[in-house]
């Protein structure tokens, strides 16, 4: 992948992370209100506070393991760029490498070269921001035995644009030690 195509999904991601902006001026004339945004037709608004409890249990379940050496996989996407699937290895809680899989073309995204401590970190902020969006659509799984986070997705279920979301999906969690 190009430093350009990286750039781009930066830009992308960064997008989606940044406060949304207020309505109103936007090249409306003067005293005219832009139409509300409707969300999309069967639209269900998440649960956060259930979100919030299942983030604190996966995590307590994965401080449990006691795992601080560790590979990974991870596929992810910063639409509309797709990143190449990459393998990250932690030591001592801490991700020193990422490598492009077999198979993949491009270069690793900085974003994928985090250990599974920074990742329930980008689901928490994920879920305080969506939170206060309109229409905002959040998933999340974890591995239910272990804890650690096998998913996330983040986006609008609004009426819009279909590109603008980000996902992960973490596989082959494998202790090292």
């Amino acid at each position: 992948m190009s430093s350009r195509s990286i750039r781009a999904a930066l830009i992308v991601l960064a997008a989606l992370t940044a406060a949304p902006a207020h309505a109103g001026g936007g090249g409306a004339p003067a005293g005219m209100t832009p139409p509300p945004q409707t969300c999309r037709p069967g639209y269900a608004r998440p649960d956060f506070a259930l979100l919030n409890r299942e983030l604190r249990a996966a995590r307590a379940r994965w401080v449990a393991t006691g795992w601080r050496d560790y590979t990974y996989d991870v596929h992810q996407i910063a639409a509309p760029v797709l990143f190449p699937d990459t393998r990250v290895t932690v030591l001592g809680g801490r991700a020193v490498k990422s490598e492009v899989l077999p198979g993949q073309q491009g270069d690793p995204t900085p974003l994928s070269r985090q250990s599974m401590e920074q990742r329930f970190g980008d689901i928490a902020r994920t879920l305080a921001y969506r939170r206060g969006t309109r229409c905002p659509e959040v998933k999340v799984r974890y591995d239910v035995r272990v804890g650690y986070p096998t998913s996330l997705y983040s986006g609008l279920g609004d009426a819009g644009i279909m590109d603008g979301f980000g996902e992960w999906t973490v596989s082959n969690v494998i202790p090292t030690r």
